[in-house]
């Protein structure tokens, strides 16, 4: 609740003035502890149910490197990872430490679906403080951008590009901010843009919406 709490929290825990500490990912990010011997992972499969294409990475890459941290300084660490789900790939490799074969089979998921990194991304996110403003508004621009993909395909019938959307974003209000996205994929970075640039010449947002483009978005959320 306060700038410098976190950090003092962590360095009186790293001290050894407290044996528990309980939180959120963060306390996963990149912390070293020389006396920890113990890890909890709790609901480990909740990040996998996000609509995020990188939703098992992200999972597997927390587990993964909490993990480490038990083991970092003790051979005998203990991590106990919680899940409803355990046998999902994610959870189960992070478990065994199977590193290369989570690698190979969510690359296959990934080029099944059409994602990263055999697709290129980018995401339009559409905000306004007026409920509707940005559905609206997203709905306009999701209706230039089939026309321009349509055109683009027929001049370009190897150079397909693929809109999603719009759809309200998973995190749908932030700082009283009602959010919508949509989404332009395809495999040439040419042809995205292009698609893009009609509607930037075509369109105008109203002015009580605001408009954010991400070229090859880290996350969906």
């Amino acid at each position: 609740s306060r700038k410098g709490e976190l950090q003092a929290k962590i360095d009186s825990f790293k001290k050894g003035e407290y044996d528990i500490l309980l939180g959120t990912q963060m306390v996963a990010k990149g912390l070293n502890f020389p006396s920890l011997r113990l890890v909890g992972v709790v609901s480990a499969d909740t990040g996998l149910h996000l609509p995020d294409f990188r939703a098992a990475e992200r999972t597997f890459a927390l587990i993964t490197q909490v993990a480490g941290s038990a083991g970092r300084f003790f051979p005998d660490g203990t991590v106990i990872v919680q899940s409803f789900a355990p046998s999902r790939q994610p959870i189960a490799y992070a478990v065994s430490g199977n590193i290369e074969q989570f690698y190979v089979e969510e690359l296959k998921q990934r080029e099944l679906l059409g994602f990263p990194p055999y697709s290129r991304l980018i995401r339009l996110v559409f905000r306004s403080a007026t409920p509707h403003a940005a559905e609206l508004a997203a709905q306009s621009a999701a209706h230039i951008l089939h026309s321009a993909a349509d055109s683009y395909a027929t001049e370009h019938p190897h150079s397909a590009v693929h809109i999603l959307g719009p759809a309200e974003c998973p995190l749908a209000v932030i700082n009283r901010s009602f959010r919508w996205q949509l989404l332009l994929r395809g495999k040439d970075m040419g042809a995205l843009q292009a698609v893009c640039r009609t509607l930037v010449l075509h369109y105008k947002a109203p002015s009580n919406v605001y408009v954010e483009t991400d070229v090859d978005p880290v996350g969906l959320l």
